[in-house]
């Protein structure tokens, strides 16, 4: 099948999730279509990639057209009553009515004039960015070593291997065993990278890195379509889109596909929008994105499970109801965790090490951390306001935590409340990892540290926005504008 084969392998599981999401999910809410196209490429590339490893536990080899057929009967089902989209026509999929609305010149003013110029901007870097993915060769030196490296050997084999301990490979010396430093790591993003490349049956970098354009592609149209569905214009919320493509460190992860924390910035914060939109309207099919999303976060990165804490607090502030078992729960855990790590306990568990120590924490598949206060504050400032990744990210974060705070002492929707301890909380587990463990060495050195931030970076643009638009007394849970 050639290059037609990768355009179907990228196209179809994005059309069948589209589609699908659509049909389970049909309204005539602002930005419908492209909530469907934006969420949609996030359930089907890495559904079809999850059904690789299904196969393979099954013990079968990656069957590109068994999945691609199993996507074409679902974009069948959920397709067959669906005519000429009226969403499509009228311009709800991204910024085509937008763009379509400031071509009539006679009647473009000032907002159309600013809307046909983010569009434009928008679409120049998305064409600047899809150049790179495509003549780039593989860059990124986590793609050599982990990502991309599992996936090139299961496309020259055919098969997936299993990679293990590296004591495990030199002892048993066997063909069907392969290892590599970060054995322990998720498979879900060296999936996502082999599936394009099943059709060539050959490794293809540049086949590889195209999910990670899609990823960018379908970020910007599901941030727009939540912002729209909360109740912003489509000029606040392709400004929204703007505010999150223009940040320097997101585009360097479109540009130099390879990395996994693309794939967990877009399914934490897609994850953690639907979240915040349940708890202000109370739709499910919201609170069932949010929790399909947020299961693929520890199959993505280890840090996925760490950050599932942040989903559980958000619960636990956003419901009053639920409010006093949630924290005695929690609590009761808190003082459970802390006379564990006072008393000292060190466990070989099947899957790694446990420890709890006043020397050291270690939790399977997560990793040791040495405990011990480094005072980053310099190197903390320097990330956030002096270097270019964030523009002036960091600056208005600040800004918003303190208006949040503020507007929450004098009382607050759940939904602030919930977005207030999911962008501080988040802040302050970064706090802790830099500052009180030996990972303070990633943010001295600036390697990690950039990218960890970087997975929050979408639910950040979007807490700034609907705070402004608080602000503003724009949108209501019951609003439903289709402006």
């Amino acid at each position: 099948m050639g290059w037609i084969g990768v355009g179907l392998a990228l196209l179809l599981p994005w059309l069948a999730g589209a589609l699908a999401l659509r049909r389970l999910w049909l309204d005539g809410k602002a930005g419908a279509w492209a909530l469907y196209i934006g969420y949609g490429y996030w359930l089907g590339l890495p559904g079809a990639a999850l059904g690789l490893m299904a196969l393979s536990g099954f013990g079968l080899r990656p069957a590109f057209w068994l999945i691609l057929l199993s996507c074409l009967a679902i974009t069948g089902w959920a397709g067959r009553d669906l005519g000429w989209p009226k969403g499509f026509v009228a311009g709800e999929l991204g910024a085509g009515r937008p763009v379509l609305h400031a071509l009539r010149l006679r009647r473009i003013g000032w907002q159309g004039g600013l809307i046909l110029a983010l569009s434009l901007w928008l679409g120049w870097r998305l064409a600047i960015l899809a150049l790179h993915v495509w003549y780039q060769p593989l860059f990124p030196w986590d793609a050599w070593t982990t990502w991309a490296l599992r996936a090139r050997v299961w496309s020259e084999l055919g098969q997936l291997v299993p990679f293990v301990a590296p004591e495990r490979w030199a002892t048993e010396q066997s063909d069907r065993l392969y290892t590599l430093e970060a054995w322990r790591y998720p498979p879900l993003v060296s999936l996502i990278a082999l599936w394009p490349t099943l059709p060539l049956q050959r490794w293809d970098e540049t086949a590889a890195n195209l999910p990670w354009l899609g990823a960018g592609l379908s970020l910007g149209l599901g941030l727009y379509a939540q912002l729209r569905r909360w109740g912003a214009d489509r000029l606040t919320s392709l400004f929204g889109v703007w505010l999150l493509m223009s940040l320097p460190l997101l585009e360097t992860h479109i540009a130099l596909a390879g990395y996994a924390d693309l794939w967990l910035a877009g399914a934490l914060g897609l994850s953690l929008i639907a979240f915040l939109h349940w708890v202000r309207s109370g739709e499910r099919q919201q609170l069932a994105l949010c929790l399909i999303l947020a299961a693929a976060w520890p199959l993505i990165k280890l840090e996925g499970t760490v950050w599932l804490s942040l989903l559980v607090l958000g619960l636990i502030v956003a419901r009053p109801r639920w409010g006093r078992l949630g924290l005695a729960l929690a609590g009761a855990m808190a003082l459970g965790l802390l006379a564990l790590w006072f008393i000292g306990i060190r466990l070989a568990t099947p899957w790694g090490m446990l420890e709890l120590s006043t020397q050291a924490i270690a939790f399977p598949f997560i990793g040791h951390f040495a405990l011990g206060y480094h005072p980053n504050w310099w190197a903390l400032g320097l990330m956030l306001f002096g270097l270019e990744n964030w523009h002036l990210l960091g600056y208005l974060l600040i800004a918003g935590i303190m208006l949040a705070g503020h507007r929450l002492i004098r009382g607050g929707e759940p939904w602030l409340r919930a977005a207030f301890v999911l962008v501080s909380g988040s802040l302050g587990l970064l706090w802790v990892l830099f500052f009180l463990t030996d990972a303070a060495a990633w943010l001295e050195q600036g390697t990690a540290s950039g990218r960890l931030l970087l997975q929050f970076a979408v639910l950040y643009v979007f807490f700034l926005l609907v705070l402004w638009l608080d602000i503003q007394g724009v949108g209501s849970p019951a609003a439903k504008s289709s402006r």
